[in-house]
């Protein structure tokens, strides 16, 4: 039997991961030098206010080796494989402690993947995954599918106010100007695990259209992150549907604290798996990507 373990990035609530059959390792955060535990989405209390708080010391802290050095024992011990699945390894050094730890446990039945995403992403990956096990494929089958999978996904988002991500010092190619002077909205995407400038659009309603058509025509599920409460939210699922069809299956999502420290609470994203043949038109030398399968 092959477990699924993601870190707490991946965005999933408690029930979503037992349906998955998903294990999960914590990230943590600190907010004014007191240490937090990030815990599934829906179960992370009112973490807001210390993100709104003006001139408040905030931090993340990448999934310990050590905690996943406990979690790879605990089914190793039940007789499981391990598939791990990691935020980008260009925003977090999640990637590398989840590589360490395999190393010391079991090399032989642990094979850790870079998403290159964060998020709906890992979830898009989780589902494959699944999907994949329940077929009876082996760990390294699994593997070599996902590494070709995560090419098809896309994940756009924008936020009203820059001042969160570039206090992360997570963005790449990124025009640190943008900001919400003359009503000016960064429209960003994840490209090849790092964040990158998609555009800008003018305006709320520019910037809502741009997210929707980012999206192409035919893709029948999307990932929406953003807060329950975003009054810009409903306005965004209207588009997507306008364009997409009432068929269109949304996944709400509102992120956990250690994202939104990075990102603010504006944020609000779109994500999708598009078509193996647009993976591959895009694809770039560098897809292979981060995969650590065992071998030194």
């Amino acid at each position: 039997m092959i477990a699924i373990m993601v870190d707490s990035a991946a965005g999933i609530s408690r029930q979503e991961a037992e349906q998955l059959g998903a294990h999960y390792v914590p990230m943590t955060y600190t907010v004014d030098k007191e240490q937090f535990v990030e815990h599934y989405i829906g179960e992370n209390g009112q973490f807001e206010p210390f993100i709104e708080k003006e001139d408040v010391d905030r931090r993340t802290s990448q999934a310990t080796a050590a905690a996943f050095t406990a979690a790879f024992e605990r089914q190793l011990a039940k007789g499981r494989q391990v598939l791990c699945i990691t935020i980008s390894s260009r925003l977090s050094g999640t990637y590398a402690n989840a590589v360490m730890a395999a190393r010391e446990v079991n090399a032989d039945e642990i094979k850790v993947l870079d998403s290159r995403n964060c998020a709906g992403g890992i979830y898009f990956l989780i589902l494959s995954a699944k999907k994949l096990i329940e077929e009876g494929l082996t760990l390294s089958e699994i593997v070599e599918r996902l590494v070709t999978e995560r090419k098809r996904i896309e994940n756009v988002f924008t936020v009203n106010d820059m001042t969160n991500l570039r206090k992360s010092g997570r963005l790449g190619v990124v025009r640190l100007s943008v900001s919400t002077i003359l009503n000016l909205r960064p429209i960003l995407c994840l490209q090849n695990g790092s964040v990158y400038s998609r555009g800008v659009a003018r305006g709320s309603h520019e910037q809502l259209r741009m997210l929707a058509q980012s999206v192409p025509e035919g893709v029948r599920f999307v990932v929406v992150h953003s807060r329950e409460d975003n009054p810009q939210l409903p306005a965004l699922r209207e588009m997507l549907r306008l364009r997409l069809g009432d068929d269109l299956e949304l996944r709400i999502v509102s992120l956990g604290p250690v994202l939104s420290i990075h990102l603010g609470l504006t944020y609000l994203g779109v994500c999708w798996m598009g078509s193996a043949e647009d993976a591959a038109r895009d694809a770039s030398p560098e897809d292979g990507g981060s995969m650590w399968t065992g071998e030194a």
